[in-house]
């Protein structure tokens, strides 16, 4: 992975400094709110990446993931609004966006 693809896996963990309400993502929410977002970063970075290949990124930053403090805090503090918004989120700035 990259310096820029670390540098947006570290982002997103700084995203998740959201306070929660309702019912907080588990987290292997958590864990699937990273793979959409690897999955949004690829498509729109590298399009015509194979699944193969995807996948690889996403056991990457799940990886690196698992040594950021942010990101597993994360479901103590994202919202469960926030969570759905970015879960739907169509591109990687829409869901950045969520977890502002």
């Amino acid at each position: 992975m990259n310096a820029a693809w670390a540098a947006r896996v570290v982002l997103l963990g700084g995203a998740l400094l959201l306070s929660a309400c309702g019912k907080p993502p588990s987290h292997e929410e958590c864990d699937g709110l990273l793979e959409h977002y690897v999955e949004l970063l690829v498509n729109s970075d590298r399009p015509g990446t194979n699944a193969a290949e995807l996948h690889k990124l996403q056991l990457q930053a799940r990886e690196k993931a698992k040594d950021d403090p942010e990101f597993r805090a994360c479901s103590e503090r994202v919202s469960r609004r926030a969570y759905e918004c970015a879960m739907n989120a169509s591109n990687p700035d829409l869901l950045e966006q969520c977890l502002l």
